[in-house]
C-alpha cells in the first residue's frame, strides 16, 4: 500500500467511526523541497497522523494549524519560506532546502467528494485529475478552494466554482496535465482576477508481475512493495507461488506463464520481472513477455544467458523487435556491487523506480538541472548546461531515480 491509499484509508476509518479530520496538501512549490505538489497528511482530531508533507520540519506547525482548521472548519493556506539565512531565526524554518512550500489544511466532512473521488481513481482503471483554486486575486489565504475533479470519459464535476471562466480553465488545465503526466501548480488569470491552481493526477498504483517464486523472489517482493506497487507473483511450480512465502502479495498465480499473462492483461503501465532460476520456464516467461506493451521487462541472470534465451525463442519463430529490447532489462537492477538477494532486490526495486520516473538511475550529484525534474533523462546526462525551472536544484545523497 502506497502513502495516498493509507491517508484515503485512514480517513475511511475516522470517518466510520465519527473522528473530525483534517487534511494538508502540498499544493505549490518553489525552488527546491523535500516534497512535491501532491504530498498529503492527514491529521484527526485525537493527534494521529498518516502521510507526510515534508521531511519532518513542517508536520509540528501543520498539525498546529489543522487543531484551528478541525474547530472552526475553514481552511487555511499556509507558506513556508526557506530561501532566507538558516541562522535567522525570525519567523523562518530551517528547512535546509533553499524553497518556498505552500500548504493547503482543510478539513474534511465524512463524506468529502473530493477523497471519495481519489478513492475511486486509486482503484482504478483510469486516472482522474483533481484541480484545486486555492488562492485569488484579491487574495484570502483562508478562503474555501474551488474544484473541479476530473476523469477522462466522465462529466467534470465542480465544487465551490461559480465562475464559467474558470471552470473552463480548470478542466483544460486538467486535460493538459493528465496528458503530461505530472502533477503541477499554475497561475492564470481570468475575469475575476489572477488564481492559483494545484494539478493533482491520481490512478492506481503500478502492476509488478514476478514470473518465479524462488527465494530470492521475498525480498524482490518486499522491497517494491514498499515502493507502493501492487505485486503478482506467478510459478507454476506447486509450493512456490504461496502466501506462506509471500505474505505481501497482492495476487498469488500458479499457473504456466503464458495462460499467467493472458489472464493479466499486462498494459504499457505494467512491469515484469524473470526470475524462475529454471531456464525452460524463464524461456517461457520471456516469449510470453515480449509481446505485452509492458514498459519493463527484467530478466535475472548474465547477459550471454538472456541472449541465449532470445536465440531460443527465434529458433521457434518469436523475435524480439528493437521496441521490446529497449524495455528489456538484462542483467537485471542498478549497478550498486549486489551480491546478497536483499542487495539484488534493492537494485531490482531501485531501477524499477527509476523507469517508471524516467530516470537513469545514475548518482544524484551527476544530475544536471533540478533533482525533482521531469526532463528527459538522456538529455540530461549529455548536456552539460544546468538549468531551472519551479522544481529549483539540490545537492542530494544517493542515486537519482525520481526520488
Amino acid at each position: 500500500m502506497n502513502e495516498l491509499e493509507n491517508v484515503v484509508r485512514a480517513y475511511e476509518r475516522a470517518s466510520r467511526a465519527g473522528r473530525v479530520t483534517a487534511l494538508a496538501s502540498v499544493v505549490r512549490v518553489r525552488g527546491s523541497t523535500y516534497r512535491r505538489i501532491g504530498a498529503h497528511m492527514l491529521i484527526t482530531e485525537d493527534g494521529e497522523i498518516t502521510g507526510a508533507i515534508s521531511g519532518g520540519c513542517l508536520e509540528r506547525d501543520v498539525h498546529r494549524h489543522s487543531i484551528w482548521v478541525m474547530q472552526s472548519g475553514a481552511a487555511k493556506h499556509l507558506m513556508y519560506d526557506s530561501t532566507g539565512d538558516e541562522d535567522d531565526d525570525q519567523g523562518r524554518f530551517s528547512l535546509g532546502c533553499n524553497g518556498v512550500v505552500d500548504v493547503l489544511v482543510e478539513r474534511l466532512s465524512p463524506d468529502d467528494p473530493v477523497m471519495a473521488f481519489i478513492a475511486g481513481c486509486l482503484k482504478g482503471p483510469h486516472s482522474g485529475v483533481v484541480a484545486t483554486a486555492f488562492a485569488g486575486n484579491p487574495v484570502d489565504p483562508n478562503a474555501p478552494p474551488s474544484r473541479l475533479l476530473w476523469c477522462p470519459g466522465k462529466e467534470a464535476r465542480a465544487l465551490g466554482v461559480v465562475d464559467a471562466q474558470l471552470s473552463r480553465v480548470l478542466l483544460e488545465g486538467a486535460r493538459s496535465a493528465l496528458a503530461s503526466a505530472a502533477a503541477s501548480a499554475r497561475t492564470f488569470e481570468t475575469e475575476a482576477g489572477r488564481v492559483n491552481v494545484c494539478f493533482e493526477i491520481f490512478g492506481p498504483p503500478p502492476r509488478i508481475a514476478i514470473f518465479g517464486g524462488g527465494n530470492d523472489a521475498v525480498p524482490v517482493v518486499t522491497m517494491i512493495k514498499a515502493l507502493g506497487a501492487k505485486v503478482i507473483v506467478v510459478d507454476p511450480r506447486p509450493g512456490y507461488a504461496t502466501r506462506l512465502r509471500f505474505l505481501n502479495a497482492d495476487q498469488l498465480m500458479v499457473a504456466e506463464a503464458q495462460a499467467a499473462v493472458d489472464l493479466l492483461a499486462l498494459d504499457g503501465d505494467c512491469l515484469a520481472l524473470v526470475m524462475n532460476h529454471h531456464y525452460p520456464q524463464d524461456l517461457a516467461a520471456l516469449g510470453a513477455l515480449l509481446p505485452t506493451p509492458i514498459r519493463y521487462l527484467g530478466v535475472l541472470g548474465p547477459k550471454s544467458r538472456t541472449a541465449r534465451l532470445l536465440e531460443d525463442l527465434a529458433s521457434r519463430n518469436i523475435f524480439a523487435s528493437e521496441a521490446q529490447l529497449a524495455r528489456m532489462y538484462s542483467p537485471v537492477g542498478l549497478d550498486i556491487g549486489a551480491e546478497t538477494p536483499e542487495e539484488v532486490a534493492l537494485a531490482i526495486a531501485a531501477e524499477m523506480k527509476a523507469v517508471l520516473a524516467g530516470r537513469l538511475g545514475g548518482p544524484a550529484r551527476e544530475r544536471n538541472g533540478p533533482l525533482h525534474g521531469r526532463s528527459d533523462p538522456v538529455r540530461d546526462s549529455l548536456q552539460q548546461t544546468n538549468h531551472e525551472d519551479d522544481g529549483g536544484s539540490m545537492v542530494a545523497a544517493g542515486l537519482s531515480i525520481g526520488s
